[in-house]
């Protein structure tokens, strides 16, 4: 089968192109063709398909110059990417397309001519933008959902995107006009959902029930749990410490473990952070404001062989988010190498924990309540093994050979 891959990404930026290329990787496995569809972009991995990609657009500012006017068109509709992807099918003509992210860089613009093709379209829901201005359901330092019901005017009201009124309008009328047109629900054929968590939203926010199938994502088992020499084997070596590993921004709760780690009577034990993000030097502030640059470390970005000696390493890894989140590689990651999650009971999170058996669950934000279940796991070292072998059994469920064989179901459906 030809199967047309979309997202505007096209190099590991996060936890959505990790899962777009192990996807791929995977389709390409069993003996599918996969066809590229993305942005253009100096760090993109080789594509034979990069010739229909479109051209690179930065959204990180917004303006009312010439360049902020043609970044807000291009999120509301792209004739570019529409053009590109025509051209697209009528080279390769796939029997079906799976699109992730295509959101601002792409735009739905590209589903119109998919649809009159008469190509199946599928689409894995990796955040909350169907239905949240913002991505996330967080503004203002708590879980929102006040545009509900259409109530998109309130993006602009609290300055949900970027803290600025401007951006915000742009992904006001965005909302309006993709929701008047029906473009994402009257195009994609089905909605695949990471977690029932994401599922009921939908559900909740319009969409379709009969058009949503909850299909977690899939992560693959290490080679080796084996610790090995590299950068940062000095600050890694040492198993009394605790790991977060994933971007440092406000949604994420880190300043909630900082915060807790000031009440753990175990004062040998440290924290070490893994990540990069837009609060990184707010989170480094803290901990020299605090005098806990002794107690709490920052690995920076981390990948790979580095990434994965980080974690199994560790005596157990915190998941803090105080948003919601749609699914998390990173907990079934920890799984993976035998470690126990303490996580923020919030969102898809509860989905993945058997509590007192794989992790703990905390209260959302709450740093006292995060130091008592760190004091709770440090208090019995062997219990902390004992979940770790759990953990693992848990993360076998999540395997690609099991998420495969449903897939598969998914698309001779939707093709036959």
């Amino acid at each position: 089968m030809k199967i047309l891959l979309a997202n505007k990404f096209y190099y590991l930026k996060g936890g959505t192109e990790r899962h777009f290329f192990d996807l791929k990787k995977l389709l390409e496995k069993n003996g599918h063709q996969t066809i590229d569809f993305a942005m253009q972009d100096n760090k993109n991995f080789k594509s034979p398909y990069s010739k229909y990609f479109v051209s690179p657009i930065n959204l990180e500012k917004s303006s009312l110059s010439l360049d902020g006017l043609k970044a807000a068109g291009r999120i509301i509709y792209s004739f570019e990417a529409r053009a590109k992807m025509e051209a697209l099918i009528r080279a390769e003509k796939p029997d079906l397309a799976h699109i992730h992210n295509i959101y601002h860089q792409i735009s739905p613009s590209i589903l119109t001519p998919l649809k009159r093709a008469g190509i199946p379209i599928v689409m894995t829901v990796h955040d909350f933008k169907l239905m949240c201005p913002n991505y996330i359901f967080y503004t203002e330092g708590k879980v929102c959902e006040r545009c509900k019901k259409y109530k998109f005017y309130n993006c602009v009201l609290h300055k949900c995107v970027k803290n600025s009124y401007l951006a915000s309008k742009i992904n006001m009328l965005e909302m309006y006009y993709h929701n008047l047109l029906k473009i994402y629900k009257n195009n994609i054929d089905l909605y695949l959902a990471p977690s029932r968590f994401v599922a009921n939203k939908l559900i909740a926010f319009g969409f379709n029930k009969d058009k949503i199938k909850v299909l977690p994502h899939f992560i693959a088992q290490p080679e080796t749990n084996s610790f090995s020499k590299n950068n940062s084997e000095e600050s890694i070596s040492s198993n009394d410490y605790i790991l977060y590993f994933s971007r440092l921004s406000k949604e994420k709760g880190v300043n909630t473990l900082l915060e807790a780690m000031t009440k753990i009577k175990n004062k040998e034990i440290k924290l070490k952070v893994a990540g990069i993000g837009s609060k990184e030097e707010e989170l480094k502030e803290y901990v020299k404001n605090k005098r806990l640059q002794e107690k709490i470390e920052f690995l920076g970005f981390l990948d790979g062989k580095s990434l994965s000696d980080a974690i199994s390493s560790s005596l157990f890894t915190v998941i803090p988010s105080v948003f919601y989140e749609t699914f998390c590689l990173s907990l079934l990651e920890s799984y993976n190498y035998n470690k126990p999650v303490i996580v923020a009971k919030l969102g898809a999170l509860p989905e993945l924990i058997e509590e007192n058996k794989t992790g703990l669950f905390f209260e959302s934000g709450n740093s006292d309540d995060l130091a008592k279940k760190i004091n709770k796991m440090l208090e019995n070292r062997e219990n902390i093994e004992k979940m770790g072998k759990s953990a693992k059994e848990f993360s076998k469920k999540f395997n690609k050979e099991d998420y495969y064989k449903k897939l598969e179901e998914i698309y001779k459906k939707l093709t036959s």
